[in-house]
């Protein structure tokens, strides 16, 4: 067997662990109920999180989520409805808000949000709201 071949061997099996284990990942956030989603996603608005203090879109916080992988363009719409569902529940417990239309919303962390993500209390914003 050439060097060739092996390393082309090496790198399509390390491809098909990357992608397992991202499918993986995909379906644990989608088993998630909707307040640990957003639980998970608070974060991803926050000051460490990749455009600090920026409004994101649905996809680039679902992009956020995938922030390991080399490849995290498809999961982000494979859970644009999920994540919308989660930054729709921080939104009532106030912890974002968002601007625009429908398809085009931006978000944002509110004060309270850095607060409760801050202080590690962002579980008990989120039970407290409806839905």
């Amino acid at each position: 067997m050439s060097p060739l071949f092996r390393k082309n061997q090496e790198k399509a099996a390390l491809e098909a662990a990357a992608q397992a284990e991202m499918q993986a990942e995909i379906g644990h956030l989608k088993r998630l109920s909707v307040r640990d989603l957003a639980v998970e996603l608070l974060p991803g608005l926050g000051a460490d999180a990749a455009k600090k203090g920026r409004q994101l879109r649905v996809q680039e916080l679902g992009m956020w989520l995938f922030r390991d992988f080399h490849r995290h363009i498809e999961p982000a719409r494979e859970l644009m409805v999920p994540v919308r569902e989660g930054l729709e529940c921080l939104e009532r417990a106030e912890l974002v808000h968002s601007r625009g239309g429908t398809l085009s919303s931006v978000w944002r962390i509110t004060p309270l949000g850095e607060t409760a993500l801050a202080e590690g209390t962002i579980e008990q914003y989120v039970n407290r709201v409806d839905g």
